[in-house]
């Protein structure tokens, strides 16, 4: 019980030291840096549901995005159709992502590897057909406008928020409490159970671990994470097809790879070079004569030659020494 105690208590104070250090540079940033700060929260859940899924139980996904779109489709109907507020949303999609990952789990019980990768990937591309299929609850193409509002009059009375520094503060909360949930989750007995799955599957059923209910459960939760994160991402403004598309599936993975798949920290570390890589290009490259071309390719072909690095030089990521810690 003590060491339970002295996890939570570390994992808290974590948290909350991040928590801290985002808050104070939401006061320095100029408002585009507080809006990527704010997308590099977003994605971060989403890439804690990878550190879930495929770091702690060996599971590969090509599909989170739309996991997330699931979590972002259902907040944003609830909110536009029946007008319930973003917090309200942020529940049901955890709960909605939930009930569509045990669909999934269950499926993914039954394959493995490059099968699993691929049945998560055909519902990534499935996702723009079922947003036309039901185009008069989820919008079609067009998608669904919904944004984060603005402050309470509480607030706006006490200090002017920009809208950009209004995201980072709404996507802050729900990021620590995704971070300390996930944090705490690895440490535990069932994470310590999903380690053993993946390490060794007939070695833990042996040992007495259910190995298909197992997965299934990872898949639930995992979703659960996704979801979350993707509620938040769609309050930018829009939830639609073209904010869910295959390529931030692929995103999140190049996240996970270059952090460390499996290493919290590493997940933070690499959503923030997927995030803030593209601008340190284009900040390094502003005195060339470079064609307009090369300059928005060149972000995506750098980022791809760093996933290359990585894998080849450091499979475990940045942060992948202390991957056994899941820190």
């Amino acid at each position: 019980m003590d060491r339970v105690k002295k996890i939570w208590r570390r994992s808290l104070i974590k948290t909350l030291t991040l928590g801290l250090s985002l808050f104070l540079l939401s006061f320095i940033f100029d408002a585009y840096n507080q809006g990527q700060l704010a997308l590099v929260l977003m994605l971060f859940i989403g890439v804690l549901s990878l550190t879930v899924l495929t770091g702690a139980s060996g599971q590969i996904s090509l599909g989170q995005g739309a996991l997330m779109a699931v979590g972002g489709y259902a907040s944003a109907s609830l909110i536009t159709h029946l007008g319930a507020s973003i917090w309200v949303g942020f529940l049901v999609a955890v709960f909605a992502t939930a009930i569509f990952g045990l669909i999934l789990g269950v499926a993914a019980a039954r394959v493995s590897g490059p099968y699993l990768a691929g049945t998560t990937l055909v519902i990534a591309l499935a996702l723009p057909s079922m947003a036309n299929r039901f185009e008069s609850v989820l919008g079609g193409n067009v998608g669904l406008i919904v944004d984060f509002g603005t402050p309470p009059t509480w607030i706006s009375n006490l200090i002017e928020v920009g809208y950009e520094q209004w995201q980072l503060w709404v996507a802050l909360p729900i990021a620590l409490i995704a971070l300390f949930f996930v944090s705490n989750l690895l440490t535990s007995r069932a994470g310590r159970s999903w380690k053993a799955v993946r390490d060794d599957e007939i070695g833990a059923a042996v040992s007495g671990i259910p190995i298909a209910r197992t997965k299934v459960i990872v898949f639930v939760v995992s979703s659960s994470v996704a979801g979350l994160g993707g509620a938040l991402y769609g309050l930018r403004g829009l939830v639609g097809p073209s904010v869910y598309p295959v390529s931030l599936s692929l995103t999140l993975l190049t996240a996970a790879i270059l952090g460390g798949v499996g290493s919290i920290s590493g997940a933070f570390i690499g959503t923030l070079i997927v995030v803030f890589l593209p601008d340190l290009i284009d900040w390094a490259i502003s005195g060339l004569a470079l064609s307009e071309q090369v300059t928005n390719y060149l972000p995506a072909l750098l980022t791809g030659f760093l996933l290359l690095a990585t894998i080849i030089l450091n499979p475990a990521g940045v942060m992948g020494a202390r991957h056994h810690s899941g820190q």
